[in-house]
């Protein structure tokens, strides 16, 4: 298996997940390739080199002709090496043949723009896509993510952070789908209950109404409940932690009584999206003086 974020192994168990869902966020270089083909071993570490160097603008998928036939009947692979490039779902450009790396550059830059240089690279793919969502780039992480994901299934941790950036991009199932599938040990991690935290949130929040309607109902009565409810969870799911507990702390001293202590079952669910965050004992002290 390639250490590179940017390769992974497909085969018939990840295809869809890896190259039919994962080109809806980034192009899909998929290299059809067998063992006894001596172009295929050519060709190689020249995609592996361009994987690298374009640093997430394109996931290389390597399929295995013959361990894969299934697969490369269904494409009608007639040749190798078959290199198809594919985005949204549907194959934009292909060739066959070893080519040069000037025209496999040509070929990519027809489609592609390098992306820009990544933070200092981290062996480890989910330090990668962390640098690459802090810095703005979430599409990059998240074909990252899936891409290691699907070549690891069983690392918790990659499937962790896939779950929390598809929170954080408004992918609710699919983080839903992440948090599913962890082991009791790695469900039990402090990131494992943040994304657990921000998953109540989002079940509770209300998308038929935004924030800027909710403050203005609420400056018109103090003692709108509802709005300040659903202002509450809004604030916590844009980030704004402090100012979410204040609006949640004040409803839920004026109306314990609100969805069934709503306030407060929400209150829960922010601290354990905030996990091993030191401000959640100032807050728990600050919701048991409200409560007493």
């Amino acid at each position: 298996m390639s250490e590179s974020p940017y390769i992974v192994e497909v085969t018939k168990e990840n295809f869809e997940s890896v190259i039919v869902h994962g080109s809806m966020q980034t192009p899909i270089l998929v290299d059809f390739w067998a063992e006894w083909c001596a172009p295929c071993k050519t060709l190689m570490p020249i995609l592996a080199k361009l994987a690298d160097e374009y640093q997430g603008a394109f996931i290389l998928a390597k399929i295995d002709t013959e361990a894969e036939q299934e697969i490369a009947a269904q494409l009608g692979i007639q040749s190798l090496p078959t290199v198809k490039l594919i985005s949204q779902g549907a194959v934009v450009d292909e060739f066959a043949g070893a080519l040069p790396e000037s025209e496999v550059r040509a070929f990519l830059d027809k489609h592609l723009q390098a992306a820009p240089p990544a933070p200092e690279p981290a062996a480890n793919p989910v330090d990668v896509a962390r640098q690459l969502h802090e810095s703005g780039d979430s599409e990059q992480a998240l074909a990252i993510l899936r891409a290691a994901q699907a070549e690891n299934p069983t690392d918790g941790d990659i499937t962790i952070a896939l779950g929390q950036v598809c929170v954080a991009t408004g992918q609710y199932d699919d983080a839903r789908q992440c948090l599913s599938i962890l082991s009791d040990e790695d469900a039990k991690k402090t990131e494992a209950g943040k994304l657990r935290g921000m998953l109540s949130l989002s079940d509770a929040d209300d998308s038929s109404t935004d924030a800027t309607a909710l403050m203005a109902a609420l400056s018109q009565d103090k003692t709108n409940s509802e709005a300040a409810y659903k202002l509450g969870i809004k604030q916590a799911l844009q980030g704004d932690t402090d100012t979410a507990i204040t609006t949640l702390l004040e409803l839920m001293q004026r109306d314990r009584e609100y969805g069934e202590d709503g306030a407060r079952k929400t209150l829960l669910s922010i601290f354990e999206s905030m996990g091993d965050d030191p401000a959640v004992g100032t807050y728990r002290r600050k919701m048991f003086n409200y409560l007493h």
